[in-house]
């Protein structure tokens, strides 16, 4: 018995020290990738002029320091985004087994979404944003048994596209990404019970688009919400985001209820909901890295008269 709780204890050790080298390993890398996007000035452009025209009264200083910030918890997200985000394809199927421990890593469920993550499993249509590591949600979600289906937008070249597809965006075997062809595949997987993911904070310049404001600002917004609930008036609607200190991550999720079942309250919902997060950690949102005020500013000075003031920036 002494024995075999030696090899145990030296086991124990092994794990401990192959976990800390790996998290330093991940560390060196992130911090690699943050002073290369930092040298060749990643998005910078973009990023001081979305940051310009939302704090107006901001200096280029603090506008400089901002894009730093973005970087450091991009890079690191990133890096995660490239080891297949391992943590969260290894997630327990039952809410009772939560705390998770993998690694250095702590994943937790808030437990006021336990009710709404089981709601979920039913389908309906999912509304989230580029803010945190967005990209976990997936497979955590998937590997809770919830039938989670993802619009996404074909990348170049072909191969990255099917890393993506069949290794990053996937859980339990199966990718959970889909691109979709015509509006109506998309009640298609409603009606079979699927929870269809759209990322909802992106500017929309194709046509038809969802007028709205965000952070004060109008916006084009995608039409896809409001088609289903037009549609499919009784879909439930459900946010989920990701909150993260150091290395404790815990899941939220909510159902929406848009009163007297007007379709024209999705977006001003689902803006204020992220508001309230870009509220709490402005960097987290990284829809400042996108043009995402372009489309309602294409033929006004303000906004392009930021990016070229950002592009004189070093």
């Amino acid at each position: 018995m002494i024995y075999i709780g030696q090899i145990l204890h030296h086991h124990s050790k092994i794990h401990i020290r192959a976990v800390l080298i790996m998290k330093h390993f991940r560390s060196i890398l992130s911090t690699i990738l943050f002073f290369l996007l930092y040298f060749f000035n990643w998005k910078k452009q973009v990023v001081f002029a979305n940051y310009l025209y939302i704090y107006s009264d901001s200096s280029l200083k603090n506008a400089n320091s901002f894009y730093k910030k973005i970087l450091k918890k991009l890079s690191r997200q990133a890096i995660d985004f490239l080891f297949y985000m391992t943590p969260f394809k290894n997630a327990p199927n039952k809410m009772m087994n939560y705390p998770f421990y993998f690694n250095d890593l702590k994943l937790e469920i808030d437990k006021s979404s336990f009710d709404t993550i089981n709601k979920m499993k039913a389908g309906g249509l999912f509304m989230t944003a580029h803010y945190g590591n967005y990209e976990a949600i997936g497979p955590w979600l998937c590997k809770m048994g919830i039938p989670l289906k993802a619009s996404y937008a074909p990348i170049k070249p072909l191969f990255l596209n099917k890393i993506l597809e069949n290794k990053v965006r996937a859980a339990n075997n199966e990718s959970y990404s889909i691109f979709i062809n015509n509006p109506k595949n998309i009640l298609d997987l409603i009606d079979e019970g699927k929870l269809f993911c759209l990322i909802a904070d992106q500017d929309y310049r194709k046509s038809n688009p969802i007028q709205s404001t965000f952070l004060g600002k109008p916006v084009l917004c995608n039409p896809i919400p409001e088609f289903i609930l037009k549609h499919r008036p009784n879909t439930p609607i459900y946010f989920c985001h990701l909150q993260e200190n150091h290395n404790d991550i815990v899941l939220f999720a909510k159902e929406i209820t848009l009163q007297n079942h007007d379709i024209n309250l999705i977006y001003p919902q689902f803006h204020q909901w992220l508001e309230e997060l870009i509220l709490q950690n402005n960097e987290f949102w990284y829809g400042w890295t996108h043009r995402r005020f372009l489309g309602k500013n294409s033929n006004s000075s303000i906004y392009p008269q930021n990016i070229h003031k950002a592009s004189n920036i070093t």
